[in-house]
């Protein structure tokens, strides 16, 4: 009886985020009605095109994690993991805990299977990086021909009258300010070393310290060696930065697609400038597997950026996410029985 309450804690951030952007959607009705209609009268012809961008993404995702582990698992498996990523990851940390585990069952050491687990995300994070540095770049100009601003056009300015209005008009106030700061501060070191010092206790204490950070160094550097002798094997490799590669790129033509389902008549480059600016911006409002955030993000940068109106920017955030990550979570629960059945996770 104990795991139902824990699960449901788990799940809580999920659960919350699902509140607020209903209480938005409630706030926004006008817009979402207007993109909902949008979306209900999209082009099939252009829908289909989007959703087959999407199933590229799932062999990109299988040899990406395929080219980045010794182990050699069943491509079916393989398959089936990526299927349950999405489904799991509504639950925070529960993604990256199932593809541990499911390396661990391969045969690999704890410290191994995060070895390549880190090898699969700084290949995606070194191909998506100069992605989204072209597009952050271009950006501008394509502002200036929509004649958008962004958001934080005059943040300059409401930040300095914020500032004056809560610091500068009463010293008092802002003695309280630093006061509340400081004990804030010193409320998070505590518990960061109350947590810190029971889970040292726990494992031994703090005299075998010394000798448990020697074995780590030491499956640390045996874990590295074999994903780098993994990496450097010229297939995996090319099947590892060639998806990373595909992996955006294919998230990109998704996007255009359903722009062109929803009637909005915008250009392959200027998407892409869209799609990786808003990747970038979504980590900035954290949620459960980019839940709600995304979709606000897309639909922000669509308007801001490409200068849409707002019905035609949440019909095609709506469309987009339902084809990239709604419409998977009922494969991916599929995915993780399966998993589950054949002791694989």
């Amino acid at each position: 009886m104990a795991a139902v309450p824990a699960t449901a804690r788990k799940a809580l951030p999920t659960v919350v985020c699902t509140l607020l952007v209903s209480a938005a959607a409630v706030w926004q009705r006008d817009a979402v009605l207007t993109g909902v209609h949008a979306l209900a009268g999209a082009d099939p012809r252009w829908l289909l095109v989007a959703a087959l961008a999407t199933l590229a993404l799932w062999p990109t995702s299988v040899f990406m994690l395929r080219g980045s582990i010794p182990a050699r698992p069943t491509t079916g498996q393989l398959f089936a993991l990526q299927l349950a990523v999405p489904a799991i990851g509504l639950v925070p940390a529960a993604s990256l805990l199932l593809r541990l585990r499911f390396l661990r069952r391969t045969g690999l050491s704890r410290t191994g299977a995060m070895a390549s687990m880190g090898l699969m995300g700084f290949a995606a994070l070194m191909v998506r990086v100069p992605l989204v540095v072209v597009a952050v770049l271009a950006a501008p100009s394509l502002m200036s021909r929509h004649g958008a601003q962004p958001p934080w056009h005059d943040l300059g300015a409401r930040t300095s009258g914020t500032w004056h209005h809560f610091v500068g008009e009463n010293p008092w106030r802002t003695a309280l300010i630093m006061v509340a700061m400081l004990i804030a501060a010193g409320v998070v070191a505590a518990v960061a070393g109350l947590v810190l010092h029971r889970r040292v206790t726990a494992q031994g204490g703090w005299r075998r310290l010394p000798e448990r950070l020697r074995h780590a160094r030491s499956d640390a550097e045996f874990a590295w060696k074999s994903v780098a002798t993994t990496a450097f094997r010229p297939r995996r490799a090319a099947a590892l930065w060639i998806c990373a590669l595909l992996q955006p790129l294919l998230m990109v033509v998704a996007l255009w697609a359903v722009l062109h389902a929803v009637g909005a008549d915008l250009s392959l480059p200027d998407t892409f400038v869209v799609e990786l600016v808003t990747v970038a911006l979504a980590p900035l409002a954290p949620s459960p597997n980019g839940v709600a955030t995304k979709e606000i993000t897309i639909a922000a940068g669509l308007t801001a950026v490409a200068g849409l109106t707002a019905g035609v920017a949440v019909g095609a955030a709506l469309g987009f996410r339902l084809l990239t990550f709604w419409c998977q979570i009922p494969l991916g629960l599929a995915s993780f029985t399966y998993l589950n059945h054949r002791r694989a996770i």
